[in-house]
């Protein structure tokens, strides 16, 4: 019998040999059962772990609930990773290994065949003996959408499915939901593991849902068609109501802590919050651009896992190609094979105390490592702090050793254990971030038949008690709105207002309570329960407002602004929260104020400013309250003028902006009679200047005489500033004569003609014609176009493409072979083939006619063999890509940055040089806006908020548009590289340009016109702010007031300074400094996460005199005065260091950083 067998494996395996198959590598980790993985766990005393279920009854769970009864029920998600699995079956029948450097999608054909097995199954879990394990299970619902998590309601559950949001109901209890109705549907359906999730009832009587892409949504119960953008979202469970919510996560999870603060999640950190801005207050002022904001929450990155990394990984990190490629492209973060976040997701804070000391912590699941972190969360003002705990800075909360054990949810069950959702199977990355000839010898799904749901409880957790609340009286459910546990407080409430949509009984019991309550938690969740129940007295809210706790005074003002006629005339339990010592408690007044319609709001908001304004998030907050009403917030702010200028006065060009926007003459009229009479030169100049600044296009308005006379007169005989400024807004109100409109657009455009010009004149005509709307320049600017130079010819492509009106002229041009048409790139080309039909057609002729035949590429590989000038290859690069490529530290990061094209092959540089839209980027997709008043506007899509979205341009530049002057807007799969540079570069430039690609890096730019450092630099009494003004180059520099900022543990910084350094490591920091009103600058180096010691110098250098009580090193005896470049042997000055973080440091007054950097070798200034 054993011979057989023998015979017959070899016969397999011969028969494998013979297809070309790819064998499984024998160090591939094996499944466990439950009990042996569970012996793979560790836990802090006292914690342990249960199994609840698992495979056969469940398989791939995806999310868990229970509804009144306390029946559990699991989502599962079937056919994760299929798309790559089918990708690389068929490539393993070459019996070939693909090793080329690169990072890909699976093919059409494979994604196709995946998208039928991508499936959701709802299962009811059944405990007929009430031990805790589930013995069966019914199949509940099944053929759903790929499902991506529950929630109960209205007798049901509620599942998230894109395209759509079901509800199922089973009213006939014979074990499967018969009620299928779909409450939304029309979500955009992307990969998998970006689509909407994590349904959840937040403390407002609303289901909260991220993940999503957006859509074009409809439901039977809607009245009307909603276009949801690319954010997270809340629903009514009646499907009556969808709107946007502030903030978004493109992966899975997200949580509420007990003040009502949401925190969003991405892979590499275990927790993101969401400014408390909410949407709907943002979409009232749609005069001003209120970016929706979110910061990382989290000063760290490095994680402990205890399990040993899979094969995998430490194969492409040991790979000298997959290595330097994912090193370079997402950093050293997500190319070593364990040691940071990498698939943080599934947040969750703990609101409970059934588990000892964790309530109030946030817990977060890292599946690719195998762990569940935990970490305390700290309040400073209105910002949310994540630290690990003091005594647990290198450890994790949950860790096993099992490979295969993935959590990736968690919920807190009725008793207040947590629910540990595992999605066990070998590999659970995202396919393409492994090498593509690892997956073929891995394979990608394997355990897909496999799932486990655990339960986290403690020796001492608190006595469990009934689950079932359905058969509660409305009393007895009242009393459990203050229950210690999480869910049975929330199931309490959510009852209670489902069972008032039947009956209107008055619950005085719950009133009584909530005047008694103390805690913030139930407090919160009472009042919520007594507004779904339509009972909040004005006893309630005022009681609410005056709550010891800033949470309760928050939502009471939320809760107050549908009750406002409690509160009249005098509003003053409101009003008196201006003095509330809590920031918290003052950024939501300043929002609740724009629901006043009443003078005293006004005046309220500009007290608020005057007194608070620098307070993160408060200026966003003001702004939106104004809505119809910028001039008399103007006025009240500066009533204040004549005195020592005050914070509010900060605020002023943002009104001055609103007003412009709302291209209304009598408002503008007074604005500039307002401006006419102040005495204060400077602010007269940020009043005009914020006006002009929403004045994209010259706009016929009727101004008053008097006002004309203003502006004249500071045209002529103002100072240089206010000067221009009044010449632009002439220009734009159209108040120059017909006569002198024409003759200034004719000199622009003799200005631009004349090739005697210097460039900076002719871009300079160009550029005072991009806000006019005439035929007449579109047509000049193309009969220039011919003897133009490069950057002339990029502007005037830039303005004829502005304006849709202008696109005849550009086809026109184009036919008579004034403009060719390989000059533009796809967007430009995608714009004219989109446009009306009979233009598209034209359009379409000619780039039918310079298509480029298959054999073009040849040449330029060919170049890739000869002798290349890596000099000439960074010229290039500047000219050519700069723009929105960075490389080497060189150029805007508007598309990909190339630094990592070192180890790529050279030839798939060449093919995506030649055709760039073949494959989009995720994250840089381009979007082309039609506004209202004509203009075109095109770059990848930054944020989106209720006002407003942000486009990133190129050369860094970011535009805000509102939503109010958006036409059209839609999402194209183009490149904004342009298409032509396979005919304006040659294939010996080409290949220059990818031999400079190819040089490792030997510069690291820790700072450069980036926001982020902001969020990096979580510590410190100091204030560090972006200012646009004092700034050595770029966009921008980093101003810290004193002390300082700092952060010892950057995400993603790891830099290893060394006497001789190898590739990625430097020797040499470059930065710039100035401290033109200060004692002293400094900055200090974190090593390993770890500051100098005070009485040391190591590690500090400072300029001026050290006012500080920490030992440095002193580069100047006096401070700088100026913009100072300051270069500095760091092996030299310290020895073997690995740089972790900063702290830069304001020596008595205020100083300013710029192009913060390391080098390999020395730098010059």
């Amino acid at each position: 019998m054993r011979t057989r067998f023998l015979i017959l494996g070899f016969l397999f395996i011969s028969f494998g040999q013979a297809l070309g198959q790819i064998t499984k590598p024998s160090d591939a980790p094996k499944p466990l059962t439950p009990t042996e993985s569970l012996k793979q766990v560790k836990l802090p005393q006292g914690f342990r772990l249960e199994l609840v279920v698992a495979e056969p009854l469940i398989r791939q769970p995806s999310g868990v609930c229970w509804d009144a009864k306390g029946n559990l029920f699991v989502s599962e998600l079937h056919g994760y990773n299929r798309e790559g699995q089918y990708d690389i079956e068929d490539l393993n029948k070459t019996g070939k290994l693909d090793r080329v450097v690169r990072r890909i999608s699976a093919n059409k054909n494979a994604t196709r065949r995946a998208e039928l097995e991508q499936i959701g199954t709802v299962k009811k879990m059944i405990d007929e003996n009430n031990d805790g394990k589930i013995d069966r299970i019914s199949l509940w619902a099944d053929n759903l959408p790929a499902c991506f998590g529950i929630c109960p309601a209205r007798d049901g559950i509620i599942a998230v499915c894109s395209p759509d949001i079901i509800y199922l109901a089973d009213r006939d209890n014979d074990g499967k939901a018969e009620i299928r109705e779909k409450l939304f549907t029309g979500f955009k359906v992307g990969i998998i593991e970006r689509r909407m999730n994590s349904p959840q009832w937040g403390p407002d009587n609303w289901i909260y849902i991220d993940g999503g892409q957006g859509g074009l949504i409809t439901g039977p119960n809607l009245s009307n068609s909603i276009t949801l953008p690319a954010t997270a979202f809340r629903i009514k469970a009646d499907g009556s109501a969808i709107e946007a919510v502030s903030g978004h996560t493109s992966t899975y999870g997200f949580t509420f802590n007990q003040d009502g603060d949401r925190f969003v999640i991405s892979t590499g950190t275990p927790g993101i919050q969401v400014a408390p801005l909410p949407w709907r207050y943002l979409t009232r002022n749609p005069d001003i651009a209120v970016r929706a904001s979110r910061r990382n929450a989290a000063n760290y990155n490095t994680t402990f896992p205890t399990s040993e990394p899979h094969p995998w990984r430490t194969k492409r990190a040991a790979d000298p190609g997959f290595g330097k490629y994912y090193r370079d492209r997402y950093g050293s973060a997500e190319s070593i094979p364990n040691g940071y976040f990498t698939s943080a997701c599934s947040p969750l804070i703990y609101k409970d105390n059934a588990l000892p000391g964790l309530n109030g912590q946030i817990l977060a699941c890292a599946p690719a490592q195998n762990f569940v972190h935990r970490a305390e969360i700290k309040r400073d003002g209105v910002l949310l702090n994540i630290q690990r705990l003091k005594n647990k800075t290198k450890t994790e909360f949950l860790t096993s050793d099992d490979i295969w054990f993935h959590p990736i949810h968690l919920s807190i069950g009725p008793e207040g254990a947590i629910y540990i959702a595992d999605f066990y199977r070998e590999i659970i990355e995202d396919y393409s971030a492994i090498p593509r000839y690892l997956q073929q010898q891995y394979g990608l799904d394997d355990g897909r038949d496999h799932g486990r749901l655990w339960r986290l409880t403690h020796d001492n957790i608190a006595k469990t008690e009934s689950p079932n609340l359905a058969s509660l009286s409305l009393t007895q459910l009242s009393q459990e709105i203050f229950s210690p546990r999480f869910w049975r407080r929330q199931t309490a409430r959510r009852l209670l207002v489902e069972r008032n949509a039947k009956q209107t009984e008055r619950l005085p019991s719950l009133t009584k309570l909530t005047l008694q309550s103390k805690s913030t938690s139930e407090t919160i969740n009472a009042l919520y329960a007594l507004e779904g129940v339509n009972q909040l007295s004005l006893e309630i809210l005022t009681y609410s407002l005056s709550h010891s706790n800033p949470g309760v005074r928050r939502h009471g003002l939320r809760l107050a602004e549908k009750n406002l006629d409690k509160f009249q005339p005098d509003y003053s339990a409101i009003l008196k929260l201006i003095n509330d010592p809590s920031p918290l408690v003052r950024l939501q007044l300043a929002l609740t104020l724009g629901e006043i319609d009443d003078i005293k709001s006004i005046n309220a908001l500009a007290e608020l400013a005057k007194q608070h304004l620098g307070e993160i998030w408060l200026d966003g907050a003001i702004l939106s309250s104004l809505g119809n009403r910028p001039i008399p917030m103007l006025k009240a702010l500066l009533k204040s003028e004549s005195k020592k200028a005050t914070k509010a006065q900060a605020l002023i060009p943002k009104l001055c902006a609103a007003i412009g926007s709302r291209k209304n003459s009598k408002e503008i009229s007074d604005l500039i009679n307002i401006v006419s009479q102040l005495n204060n030169y400077r602010l007269q100049v940020e009043c005009l200047k914020g006006l002009r600044k929403q004045f994209k296009s010259a706009e016929q308005l009727t101004i008053r005489d008097s006002e004309k006379d203003f502006l004249t007169l500071m045209a002529t005989t103002g100072n240089i500033e206010i000067r221009e400024t009044a010449i632009d807004l002439i220009r734009l109100l159209k108040i120059e004569s017909s006569n002198d409109r024409q003759k200034r657009l004719d000199k622009a455009i003799n200005q631009l003609s004349n090739v005697q010009n210097s460039t900076q004149q002719r871009l300079a005509a160009v550029n005072s014609l991009t806000n006019e709307k005439d035929i007449s320049i579109a047509l000049g600017l193309l009969a220039a176009y011919p003897t133009a130079t490069p950057p002339v010819r990029s502007a005037i492509l830039k303005t004829v493409f502005s304006r849709k009106e202008y696109f005849p002229s550009i086809i026109d041009a184009m036919e008579n072979k004034q403009l060719p048409a390989a000059a533009m790139n796809a967007v430009q080309r995608t714009s004219l083939l989109q446009t009306e039909s009979s233009l598209a057609k034209r359009a379409n002729d000619i780039f039918e006619r310079i298509q480029p035949k298959k054999e073009t590429v040849e040449p330029f590989i060919k170049a890739l063999s000869a002798k290349r000038d890596i000099s000439a290859g960074h010229n290039s690069f500047i000219k050519n890509c700069a723009t929105c490529h960075k490389a080497h530290g060189t150029g805007f990061t508007l598309g990909p940055d190339l630094t990592s094209e070192f180890r790529r092959a050279e030839e798939t540089i060449v093919q995506d040089i030649l055709a760039p839209s073949s494959k989009i980027a995720g994250g840089y997709e381009t979007y082309v806006i039609e506004t209202k008043d004509g203009r075109v506007l095109s770059g990848v899509l930054a944020s989106e908020s209720g006002s407003s979205l942000a486009l990133n341009l190129p050369e860094g530049q970011q535009l805000d548009v509102l939503r109010k002057d958006i036409k059209t807007i839609k999402s194209l799969d183009v490149s904004l590289m342009p298409e032509s540079l396979g005919i304006s570069l040659k294939p010996k430039e080409i290949a220059n340009i990818i031999a400079w690609l190819q040089q490792p890096p030997t510069r690291k730019v820790l700072f450069e016109d980036n926001p982020k450092i902001l969020d990096w630099l979580s510590q410190g009494d100091g204030k560090a702010t972006m200012d646009t003004i004092e700034k050595i180059s770029g966009l921008a520099s980093l101003k810290i007031t004193p002390p300082q900022r700092y952060s010892s543990t950057i995400p993603n910084w790891s830099f290893k300074i060394r006497e001789e350094p190898d590739l990625g490591e430097f020797r040499y920091l470059r930065l710039a400094w100035k401290a033109p009103n200060a004692n002293g600058v400094m900055i200090e180096l974190a090593n390993d996460g770890k500051w100098p010691e005070p009485n040391n110098a190591k590690g500090r250098y400072f300029s001026g005199k050290n006012t500080s009580k920490w030992q440095a090193k002193q580069l100047k005896k006096l401070p700088p005065k100026e913009w100072t470049i300051v270069i500095r042997d760091l092996w030299k000055d310290f020895g073997n260091l690995t740089l972790t973080g900063i702290a830069p440091t304001a020596l008595g007054g205020p100083v300013w950083f710029d192009q913060i950097e390391l080098y390999r070798t020395e730098p010059n200034k």
